[in-house]
């Protein structure tokens, strides 16, 4: 029997047979649904699952943390659309045996997330299974019609991201590895993945102040979530490694887990920054700093359907996607 398709070929497929109904601005393939609402104000809806031993390890990881990024990741879906969050659902479904303490403390950590972005848990479901699934909806609210879609981006608009790439990547590794006496940087970095931190004020202050044609937020790795942006508005691109902000690995680190900061940026995945076009006039305006994020300018969009990374020697090379696929892979444990 064929294995699965890839989740972006299974995506279109629903694109096409789905249609689009009545009062849906925005319906399948983007960071979250679009709703038409009441007066000057659209719904802005987003589901997340998190599935253990596929998004993250029971052993490795406390319940607080697992509660934390369940809610912090539905909330980038919300600020890749420039919208503020409102209400959350939580579905979850726990083995029978598991200790109730470990459910306390994973509404613990969601809902320290909720006070900070200010959500209200409106309600949910409670199951059993065989293994802890926890599926989280956020409902946000964005000015009509003026939520920032995946496909907008023109030839001759630049392209931009916040924060730092692949930090999140290089903590799953360090976890994975079960590495211990950790430097700085490493801790920094497995904390990056335990407690992101989506990029709301930053994509409300850009919303505000920038004519946003694109966005989306990097779940998957720069290098596939710039393709899911190119091919949703029909463009290729030029990214340049030189300009790239990838975190720092240190050398010792570095050779027992085979990575690089350059891979982990490209390919890392799990870094919940935003990915932004804007036409050059207005990308001359954008600060190095904004709502306390640093903003990087790394390329350019360009006609066609193909994306180039230029190297540090300037030499360009095709980029492929290569971040995470959840059909492409057998497991993924994070």
């Amino acid at each position: 029997m064929a294995g699965m398709r890839s989740e972006w070929e299974l995506i279109r497929e629903l694109q096409r047979r789905v249609r689009r109904g009545r009062g849906v601005r925005v319906g399948i393939g983007d960071d979250a649904a679009v709703l038409v609402g009441t007066g000057r104000r659209d719904w802005v809806v987003t589901t997340d699952l998190m599935i253990e031993n596929v998004h993250f390890l029971r052993q490795a990881q406390t319940a607080r943390a697992v509660g934390y990024r369940a809610l912090a990741r539905a909330l980038s879906d919300i600020a890749a659309m420039a919208a503020v969050p409102r209400y959350a659902l939580v579905a979850l479904a726990v083995p029978p045996a598991l200790d109730t303490g470990w459910v306390r403390e994973f509404f613990s950590g969601l809902l320290a997330v909720a006070r900070r972005y200010k959500v209200a848990l409106a309600g949910g479901d409670l199951s059993a299974a065989e293994r802890i699934v926890a599926d989280v909806q956020v409902l946000g609210v964005v000015e009509k019609g003026q939520a920032v879609e995946r496909r907008g981006a023109q030839p001759g608009e630049q392209v931009f991201v916040s924060g730092e790439l692949g930090a999140s990547r290089l903590g799953l590794e360090v976890i994975r590895a079960g590495m211990s006496s950790l430097s700085p940087a490493l801790k920094r970095a497995v904390r990056a993945h335990l407690y992101p931190q989506p990029r709301l004020r930053l994509a409300r202050a850009l919303h505000r102040r920038f004519p946003l044609t694109a966005m989306i937020d990097i779940s998957d790795g720069l290098s596939t979530d710039l393709d899911h942006l190119c091919q949703a508005s029909g463009v290729g691109a030029v990214l340049f490694a030189s300009r790239l902000p990838a975190v720092r690995v240190p050398a010792a680190a570095a050779r027992r887990l085979g990575v690089s900061g350059l891979e982990l940026a490209l390919h890392g995945g799990e870094d919940y920054e935003l990915l932004f076009t804007l036409p050059a006039p207005a990308a001359a305006r954008v600060p190095w700093r904004l709502a306390g994020v640093k903003l990087h300018h790394i390329g350019h969009i360009v006609r066609g359907r193909k994306i180039m990374l230029v190297d540090e020697q300037g030499r360009p090379q095709r980029l492929f996607p290569g971040g995470w696929d959840h059909f492409a892979r057998a497991e993924r444990a994070c």
